[in-house]
């Protein structure tokens, strides 16, 4: 049956809803007001501070202000990130963001060489030559000791610089002079040689693969290393991760889908501070038959430890060496209209073993026997000579007594 209302009741109705949308707008109005005049206030602070100390820099710095324009900008946004005083956390120019985005996609050309600076020795020291690089096929070996580059001579101020030649556009050549065995010997190797993030070898009937960071390509690198194995009859494999610092969370996942079978559940999840969570998952392995042991330090992080985290939880692998850095967050990159990025913390990681397994600021603990190290620093690792990385030794024996 239909009702009818009065038309007093009809513009009661109406007003009672108006006041009750006017008083709920005015709430909503109000905090968003509070919102924004504290942003102001503190905003025109910072202005009127930025243009207090640019008034006395323009009227009082006694120096070469060319420069003073275009170096601001980066100035300012590397000092504004750097206030969140999140050491994962910080601003690229735009050439350091291109050559992160070159490192990243494995653009990285070089003449296939790794050095290292011996601060002891006062040498530049040849660390590792990539199988296939005309460094090679010049007979550069490591060990060898770089004493000078395109003629310059090699000094504790100017290695690094020197060293950088050893990368960079495809087909340029540097003039190498080294001794070895206190003979002096000169190689002109072209940079065409494609760094790998993934390298292997055998060691004592054991596969090594070293994996230097989490890129592009690393997955489809690290398959082909494990086919290798796969195919020669090896059983057991060694995974290095020390020092290994740099990379993203979906492409250390990748790689871990390598490796581990598909299973139920997420492999990690990266929760945002909005609870928003990117769920990472395995579905198409075709290693888990081999043994594994992982190589872990100090300078194992971010995604490395994503990696040797779920090695173990999941694959039951043991870790050897010492505590990982405890960076347990994801970064992304925002680019910047200039060219720049900012590299942000955007998420903390949840590994397989979940919330009891966060290493965010712990780090993850080796665990065989407890933490073994090295005679030297972590820095220093690639100088040893195989017989004394008692890390790398002690996971071939571990190994090698399971497949006996």
């Amino acid at each position: 049956m239909n009702r009818k209302i009065s038309l007093g009741l009809c513009l009661s109705l109406v007003i009672i809803t108006v006041a009750a949308t006017f008083a709920v707008t005015m709430v909503f109005s109000k905090q968003i007001y509070n919102r924004i005049i504290s942003n102001i206030s503190q905003r025109s602070q910072s202005y009127s501070n930025v243009e207090e100390i640019n008034r006395i820099i323009s009227n009082n710095f006694y120096g070469d202000l060319s420069a003073f324009n275009s170096n601001l900008s980066a100035s300012l946004g590397e000092g504004y990130v750097n206030g969140l005083q999140d050491k994962n956390s910080y601003y690229m120019t735009a050439s350091e963001y291109m050559d992160y985005n070159r490192r990243l996609n494995g653009e990285i050309t070089g003449v296939g060489i790794e050095t290292l600076y011996d601060y002891a020795a006062g040498e530049l020291v040849v660390t590792y030559v990539y199988e296939g690089s005309s460094a090679e096929s010049e007979g550069i070996r490591a060990g060898d000791v770089i004493t000078a580059v395109d003629d310059v001579a090699v000094n504790r101020s100017n290695y690094d610089a020197l060293a950088a030649f050893f990368t960079g556009s495809r087909l340029d050549s540097v003039r190498i002079e080294y001794m070895r065995d206190d003979v002096t010997k000169v190689a002109q190797p072209i940079s065409n040689f494609s760094i790998p993030t993934v390298t292997g070898r055998n060691v004592n009937g054991v596969g090594y693969v070293r994996i230097s960071s989490f890129g592009k390509n690393t997955a489809a690198e690290l398959k082909s290393v494990l086919e290798d194995y796969k195919k020669s009859g090896l059983t057991a494999v060694i995974i290095d991760l020390r020092n290994n610092r740099e990379g993203t969370i979906k492409y250390a996942a990748n790689a871990l889908d390598v490796i581990i079978s598909n299973i139920n559940g997420s492999i990690a999840i990266a929760r945002h501070s909005n609870g928003k969570e990117d769920v990472f998952t395995a579905e198409n392995s075709n290693f888990t038959q081999f043994a594994y042991a992982v190589l872990i330090n100090g300078g194992t992080s971010g995604p490395a430890e994503l990696f040797a985290c779920d090695m173990r939880d999941i694959l039951q692998c043991v870790l050897i060496g010492t505590t990982t850095a405890g960076v347990g967050t994801m970064q992304e990159v925002f680019t910047l209209d200039d060219g720049g990025a900012i590299m942000l913390t955007t998420a903390l990681i949840i590994p397989r073993a979940g919330e009891n397994a966060v290493y965010d600021g712990v780090g993850i603990a080796p665990d065989a026997n407890g933490e073994i190290t090295l005679p030297v620093e972590d820095a220093n690792i690639s100088l040893l000579d195989e017989a004394d990385d008692n890390q790398l030794n002690a996971a071939v024996n571990l190994l090698t007594e399971q497949m006996n």
